[in-house]
């Protein structure tokens, strides 16, 4: 069947291409083998984004090794990076690559956002790999869902309408809430439940009638506050934020606001700090230029706030983030500084930014993604501004190991301490092989 379904092509390939990347948020959290084995083209189309955004500012890559890590970083397994992700992001417009004669890859270059947005650009993937009738109707199910809040029975017609059939719209609706990309709250007043997607908000779209309606008069207002604070200073801690533990832990639970948490044992004493964001950082489609829509940005804003509160006084404690990101944007690279080295897997891995060691074993930290720093200062000046008497230093003492996304925080899973660990360790790899291959100031001897 034709992907666009019916009405303008260019609106509908907007809604696929965002609902692609909402999936690729929620997937580390779907853990059910059949699901994963009905959506596995989505989940594909998702990875293979990934693979190419956090590619995105190293330009043309002609380490192999450092090809496969990143690759295994989006979780690409080798075999299939060869077969079929190249291959579907060459013919989407999305990389190039070389192969020698032995059919090895020798080199890979991205486009990301470059013929288009990211969301445009993983529409052109999806299309390449033949979504089923059931994926597109997810896709479908999680941008309807970002709307307005429909009835379960408004909900499916409307899904229908774009030219699914009954059975397939019933399991890509499904399949939605299986995820949890969807959420779903029964109305007393209609009878029914009500469907809406809590990755995606605007101001006069969603609003959560039943979950506020529910609370007591002054516990809605001071609620409405923490939403307000959420969007007008991204990053606030959560303790800072106040509020009743037990209201703010629903919020969470649906989406009303979205958290991410740094978590770290560097120190050898369990350490973490939790950050609140609105969801109305993702409402705008086309200002997404590369991997924003993959918390990159709360990423990167959560990191340098936890060097900022958690690090130690007197052994390396940020003291003023907006001028260590702003220096970082002049000048390219800050340091060298000895914790550089261990403190940014998380940034690595993500192509943000690039660490480059030094013999004696202090570092420079190298700017890569511009985009997602250079917005994440904006983020970091409405949060905290300028630090009075703030110095520039860059050691922070306790190395974040793991960032909780909002995902992970609603779906409360476990830490995974083993994958934690295998991570790191080809992050490691991946720097290795990155400053064999260069030997200037370029990255990937670009």
């Amino acid at each position: 069947m034709a992907m666009t379904g019916q009405g303008d092509s260019v609106a509908v390939e907007r809604r696929l291409g965002r609902a692609v990347l909402f999936l690729q948020q929620q997937a580390p959290m779907v853990s059910n083998n059949v699901i994963r084995a009905d959506i596995a083209t989505l989940l594909l189309a998702g990875q293979a984004m990934d693979f190419a955004s956090r590619m995105h500012g190293y330009g043309r890559i002609t380490n192999t090794q450092a090809i496969r890590h990143f690759a295994r970083l989006s979780g690409i397994p080798e075999s299939i990076l060869s077969l079929q992700v190249l291959p579907v992001l060459k013919q989407a417009n999305v990389i190039d690559f070389t192969l020698d004669s032995d059919g090895v890859v020798q080199s890979v270059e991205e486009f990301v956002g470059v013929g288009g947005t990211v969301i445009q650009q993983t529409f052109k993937v999806l299309g390449q790999l033949r979504p089923s009738e059931e994926e597109l109707a997810l896709l479908h199910s999680v941008e309807i869902a970002s709307w307005a809040p429909l009835t379960k029975t408004q909900h499916l017609d409307q899904i229908v309408r774009l030219g699914i059939s009954d059975r397939a719209a019933a399991r890509g609706f499904e399949i939605s809430l299986a995820t949890s990309i969807n959420r779903r709250v029964f109305s007393s007043d209609l009878n029914e439940d009500v469907i809406f997607n809590p990755h995606v908000w605007g101001t006069n779209q969603i609003q959560m009638a039943s979950f506020l309606r529910n609370l007591p008069p002054g516990e809605r207002d001071a609620l409405l506050s923490i939403c307000e604070q959420a969007s007008t200073k991204p990053g606030s801690t959560l303790d800072a934020v106040g509020g009743n533990p037990s209201i703010l832990k629903s919020a969470r639970k649906v989406g009303l606001i979205q958290t991410g948490t740094v978590k770290s044992n560097a120190s050898g004493v369990p350490l973490s700090q939790t950050y609140v964001f609105s969801p109305l950082i993702q409402t705008a489609d086309d200002q997404s230029t590369t991997t924003e829509a993959l918390h990159l940005r709360k990423l990167f804003i959560a990191h340098i706030l936890f060097g900022r509160e958690k690090a130690m006084l007197g052994r390396g404690r940020i003291n003023d983030p907006v001028v260590l990101v702003s220096k970082l944007l002049n000048y390219g690279s800050v340091g060298p500084a000895t914790n550089i080295g261990t403190d940014y897997h998380l940034l690595e891995s993500h192509g943000v930014v690039q660490v480059e060691e030094l013999p004696n074993g202090r570092a420079f930290l190298k700017l890569v993604k511009e985009e997602i720093v250079r917005d994440g200062l904006d983020w970091l000046k409405a949060s905290v501004g300028n630090v009075p008497g703030g110095g520039s230093s860059l050691k922070v003492e306790n190395a974040p190991g793991m960032f909780v996304t909002p995902e992970e925080d609603r779906s409360k899973l476990a830490d995974d301490a083993a994958s934690d660990e295998i991570t790191t360790a080809t992050i490691l790899e991946l720097r290795k092989e990155v400053q064999r291959a260069v030997r200037s100031e370029s990255p990937f001897g670009r």
